[in-house]
């Protein structure tokens, strides 16, 4: 069976298409699911495909196929009437490859697309992440979700901050309280911010006053490529 690339945009959203449509093996549907955990492109590019094919599904008239496609495929394929998979299943399967093959070539793909990363931020006693960040390079986004945050101590906020060697720091803002929190960037910074480091400082409810007068550091660290 065919391995995916999850690091080609092409190949990523292939791969969506058929986790939607169920036809993935364990081990490329778990692959992908690795994936999605990190990568918040990915878990758009399965939920557009969820939508499109749930139109299809409810949209769509069912038709029912002349006698002379089930002797063909009896005969092409010798399959007993004793066998798992009934002739209706085995026509919805290969209709339902054939639209994930059809909508795939017709769906835009983007191009020259950066390799996107991800970062978790200060761990709590249980070593789960408090925040996670990922980069959406198609969308131009940063996107930090808030998992298990860490409690601050009152009127106290954790400020995030993007550090570019020869640059003064730049604030990202507070990390979200709760929920998610989307910062849009300029396509010039696709490359650039991939090479900050991310660094998160406690601060008062007005945040630093610059970057040179920041609070103590509860983290520092370096954006991780997601490779598969």
């Amino acid at each position: 069976m065919h391995e995916f690339d999850l690091s080609d945009i092409d190949q990523r959203n292939q791969a969506a298409a058929e986790y939607a449509l169920g036809c993935l093996s364990q081990s490329e549907k778990a692959r992908v699911e690795a994936l999605m955990a990190v990568s918040h492109d990915l878990q758009q590019e399965v939920e557009q495909w969820r939508e499109y094919l749930d139109v299809l599904n409810t949209s769509l008239a069912p038709v029912r196929p002349p006698a002379s496609v089930w002797k063909v495929i009896n005969k092409r394929t010798k399959v007993s009437s004793g066998s798992v998979w009934s002739w209706q299943s085995l026509f919805g399967f290969s209709l339902a490859l054939m639209l994930s093959v059809g909508l795939f070539l017709q769906w835009p793909q983007p191009t020259n697309v950066v390799q996107n990363a991800w970062v978790p931020l200060i761990a709590n006693a249980q070593q789960e992440p408090g925040w996670v960040i990922n980069t959406s390079m198609q969308k131009r986004q940063l996107v930090i979700e808030s998992k298990h945050p860490v409690a601050m101590p009152e009127n106290t906020f954790y400020e995030l901050w993007l550090m570019e060697e020869g640059h003064e720091p730049m604030s990202l803002g507070f990390l979200p309280a709760t929920g998610t929190k989307v910062i849009p960037f300029e396509p010039s910074w696709a490359e650039r911010l991939l090479n900050c480091e991310i660094v998160v400082t406690m601060e008062g409810p007005k945040g630093a006053p610059d970057g040179y007068n920041m609070g103590p550091v509860s983290d520092k660290t370096k954006w991780k490529r997601i490779v598969f």
